[in-house]
């Protein structure tokens, strides 16, 4: 029993659907065609038949299930947040694209067994309150020989690993950040997917990049995106969100300067097969 309780991680509050609703607008809007990188990626590494059926596990704004569609996939997608799903079928609609997309648990699939070959989560299992519960059921939906990917983000490098240090300077009575990354070490990830039952598990390290054009630009973008920034601002309220900010804002100009950012995104792509 003890070791159970030692091995239960604590609850993300990203695991709930309030901080994803309150980023849906701006993932759709701004940071899609970066989240098709880490989507192409994926896809690459499936490797799946041409014409093949498709899950998109924690879909959010839907970038995979889109490409996948595109490439002529036949596609289901699935959300715990309303808007995000909203937002996806708006953009699918417009796109003229067909899409399955559902609001649901990905811990508990309304789909049959052995129904798909590619089962992806895209930055969205890895915060799932039960994460072996959520391969485990990605690997049931996936057909004999069907195979799965998941990302996460690898640790932070600047500069977002100088504006989590730097909230945390800010409000240090408050846990922010802190901890290992869900999925962020490459041996651990290989062993839950493992354990999960998923077979050939390898583990692959991408990264892609994109310059804002100043750190003024680049700090507006990650109050409008980063989902546990934007969660906290909603906590704190304006007002003191503004004294925050203000204060993060100095110390990332003192390390950083006031000129162009290039922010690089560095993730694990975990693949499996059933």
């Amino acid at each position: 029993m003890q070791d159970a309780v030692e091995k239960t991680p604590p609850t993300s509050p990203l695991a709930s659907p309030e901080p994803w609703d309150l980023v849906a607008d701006a993932y759709a809007a701004e940071l899609v065609p970066q989240f098709e990188l880490f989507a192409t990626d994926a896809l690459r590494i499936a490797a799946l038949p041409a014409g093949g059926r498709v899950i998109d596990v924690a879909t959010g704004p839907g970038t995979l299930a889109m490409l996948a569609a595109k490439t002529g996939a036949t596609v289901s997608a699935i959300d715990f947040s309303p808007t995000m799903i909203a937002n996806l079928n708006r953009r699918a609609v417009e796109a003229g694209t067909a899409i399955d997309a559902r609001l649901g648990d990905g811990q508990a699939l309304p789909f049959a067994d052995d129904t798909y070959d590619g089962a992806f989560s895209m930055f969205g299992l890895m915060f799932f309150p039960d994460r072996a519960k959520g391969l485990q059921e990605m690997r049931r939906v996936l057909r004999p020989g069907g195979r799965a990917v998941v990302s996460s983000w690898a640790p932070f490098d600047r500069p977002f690993a100088l504006v989590m240090e730097s909230v945390r300077a800010m409000l240090p009575n408050l846990p922010f950040g802190e901890g290992k990354a869900p999925l962020g070490d490459p041996s651990a990830f290989a062993d839950e997917m493992t354990a999960a039952g998923f077979r050939e598990v390898r583990i692959e390290s991408v990264s892609h990049s994109s310059t804002a054009s100043s750190l003024s630009e680049c700090w507006s973008m990650i109050q409008r995106t980063t989902a546990p920034i934007v969660l906290l601002r909603h906590k704190l309220g304006e007002q003191t969100w503004d004294k925050v900010a203000r204060g993060v804002f100095e110390r990332l100009q003192g390390a950083l300067g006031e000129g162009a950012v290039t922010l690089t995104f560095n993730a694990y792509l975990g693949r499996g097969v059933k």
